[in-house]
């Protein structure tokens, strides 16, 4: 990248055409791997633009309309929704742990209430029988792309998984609390599956200092590498 010390307009003009067009990291002084987050943006937003432009338009044809498939993916989503709510009563003081668990629960009931309001408002919009306000608009044009509405996802463990995918590990979360909340503290805990798993090292952390006599402020976490894969190994 050299610039004329010398030259007429034309010179100027014929230098900056000689110009790489795309510039690599390396000339602003980044390492060739800040490019792939580049690259991954670019991509999500060419393809998430060419998803917006689908019409959806194939009912005249005797296929499923735009509206018909949104309606049909609210209802697949509603029964899989879990009837049961989820519950953690203790009479005495929690342990960190239990502490833990009521937040999940907290958050998670919180998120399926939000779930609930938001399709059963949005199936009767759809009908005609509400006016479709921007969010639920929003919701349903994020269902008919198969991606996660940002009105579930801003109160959801942060996920980049499509909607499918995310149902299961909504679904894998109620079994985890479920457990938790019946069986007690379990052996194995599926951090992923947490909204906020930092919560849960520190109780861990405090848990073990109090059942130790340890210094709190004296203690920390390390980490083991094992070649168990299954759960049920570890007591």
């Amino acid at each position: 990248y050299d610039c004329l010390l010398a030259g007429n307009v034309g010179a100027y003009q014929q230098n900056i055409l000689g110009l790489p067009i795309n510039q690599s990291p390396s000339v602003f002084g980044l390492h060739p791997n800040a490019e792939i987050n580049y690259f991954m943006s670019s991509a999500k937003e060419i393809y998430g633009g060419l998803m917006s432009m689908q019409t959806g338009t194939g009912g005249d044809g005797g296929g499923m309309s735009r509206e018909e498939f949104i309606e049909k993916t609210a209802t697949d989503i509603q029964k899989k929704i879990p009837a049961d709510e989820l519950k953690f009563l203790k009479d005495t003081v929690p342990t960190p742990l239990e502490v833990v668990l009521l937040q999940e629960i907290e958050r998670y009931e919180g998120l399926v209430k939000k779930m609930c309001a938001n399709l059963a408002d949005l199936k009767r919009a759809l009908k005609g029988e509400i006016g479709m306000t921007q969010a639920l608009d929003d919701i349903g044009i994020a269902m008919f792309n198969g991606q996660l509405p940002g009105a579930w996802a801003k109160i959801s463990p942060q996920t980049e998984k499509p909607l499918g995918s995310w149902m299961e590990h909504f679904l894998r979360r109620y079994r985890q609390y479920s457990d938790w909340a019946v069986k007690g503290d379990p052996a194995v805990f599926w951090l992923s599956g947490l909204h906020v798993p930092e919560s849960l090292l520190s109780a861990l952390v405090q848990a073990s200092c109090r059942r130790r006599g340890w210094a709190l402020d004296k203690s920390t976490l390390y980490t083991k590498v094992t070649q168990i894969e299954d759960a049920s190994l570890v007591t």
